[in-house]
Order: structure tokens, then sequence, then C-alpha cells
């Protein structure tokens, strides 16, 4: 989970970071613009994500339970414990960012005097390697790995606060980018070659997995929101960071009244 919430945290900040390029000022020409904001994605995001939050996990057991010499122990303290229940780890990268990653600019739009909107929507689609297995108090039932395609959508809204500082001469353009609604889907995961568990067993496995992931992804809407926030934040403090706040405007396309 925290390998897609990386991945996603990075595409829910950018538009308010891919302003710092050059974009042409034609009114509407928000494909171009797409192009520009995908370009800054493609640089930024990590050669690989990782996550290991579902592996390890052991339970305590009593030293007179039956079939010992089968089991997997480990001494901890005075106590033995075993690994437990289902065990899931996942590698992924975004291969091929020019097929396997739709970047759409939905709309830009002045809302007022001192703010715009900016709203993107996203759809990337990348490789995961999964690893699972079924621990049963020691004894292991069930394992594989296989690789996968996991799709993942996107739905951003990004404000940009416009001011004026007037204390400085010439007066100083201040920029506060804040991304104020944030919608994500993992739509699907398919399995390239089979499926990771064979059997009917290995199947409600996957689906349980696959149910757990599209749960997380929902429930971390509210975290990566605030994180992408916290990115932009930290990225415009004392002129610091990737994106030149002064830029943003003048780089983007000619917005909506």
């Amino acid at each position: 989970m925290r390998m897609i919430s990386r991945s996603l945290l990075l595409l829910a900040a950018v538009p308010c970071f891919a302003a710092a390029q050059p974009a042409p000022k034609a009114k509407d020409d928000y494909a171009q613009f797409s192009k520009v904001i995908h370009k800054v994605v493609v640089k930024q995001l990590p050669k690989e994500f990782e996550d290991t939050s579902g592996w390890g996990q052991r339970i305590e057991i009593p030293p007179n339970l039956r079939l010992m010499n089968l089991r997997t122990l480990v001494k901890v303290g005075d106590h033995l414990e075993a690994p437990h229940g289902t065990w899931r780890r996942f590698k992924g990268k975004l291969e091929d960012p020019d097929k396997n990653l739709k970047i759409v600019v939905k709309d830009f739009r002045k809302l007022n005097e001192k703010a715009y909107r900016v709203v993107v929507d996203v759809d990337a689609t990348f490789l995961v390697h999964g690893e699972a297995q079924q621990w049963q108090k020691g004894l292991f039932l069930i394992g594989g790995e296989a690789d996968a395609d996991a799709n993942l959508t996107a739905a951003i809204v990004c404000d940009v606060g416009v001011s004026l500082n007037l204390k400085k001469f010439p007066p100083e353009l201040k920029l506060e980018p804040k991304v104020s609604e944030l919608g994500l889907e993992l739509v699907d995961i398919k399995v390239r070659g089979g499926p990771i568990l064979k059997g009917e067993r290995g199947q409600a496995i996957a689906n349980d997995i696959k149910n757990m992931l599209r749960a997380a992804v929902k429930a971390s809407e509210p975290m990566v929101k605030d994180e992408a926030n916290r990115a932009i934040a930290e990225s415009l403090r004392e002129g610091k960071g990737t994106i030149s706040a002064g830029a943003i405007l003048s780089a983007l396309p000619t917005p909506k009244n």
C-alpha cells in the first residue's frame, strides 16, 4: 500500500508543480499543457517503489503444539512465535510512460482575482511484482509470486492562490498551490501469466489482496492529499524546490474566466 501511496502522492502534487515548465498561451490548449505535466511526472517518478508492510507477521504459540518439528519457529524472549496469516510484499515501477501514463488537463480557470484552478485526470498502470505466502502457526501452506499490471486513476483539483508582496520592490508574486480535491481508484490488477496462487484457495487469497488494496487506496485519499500539500509547501518555502513560484502563472495556458 505504501508503494501505491507514494506514486499517487507525486501524481497528486504534480498539477501544482508542472507549471514551472514553459507551456503555450493559446486558450484551451490543454492537450499541450497535459504533455508538459506528463513530462514533469516522468522526470520525478522514482525508478521503483516497494511495499513490505504486509510481510513477516507472527503470532505467539504454545510450546506443546503438535507437529512442532514441521513448523517455522522464532524464539522471542521467553516464548515462541511463528509465521501466521497471509504474507504479501510488492515492488513496482512505471514501464513505458508514454503508453502507461495518461494525464489529461480537464479545466484551467480563474476562480476570482486571487485564485486559479487546475483540474487533472490521471490514469497510470504500474508493473507490480507481488509475492504472497499463506502460513498457519508456522506451517507453510501455499505461496507464489508473479508480475501484475495495477491500473490506478486519480482525479485531482489544484487551486493556486495569488497575491502580491508589496513590501518588496518591485512587488513579488506570491503563489500558494493546494490540492483541494482528490479522488483515487484502483481500477484493476491483471496478473501476467496466470494467478499468483493456484487453486480455489489461491484465487480466494488473490481476491482478498485485490479487495484489500482497492479499499486501502480509497482510504488513503486524505493522507495522500495532505502529503501532497506538504510536498508543495516544502518546494515553495523560501524559493527552494523544483519549481519557481513566479513562473507558475506565466507558464500556464490562458485560463477560462
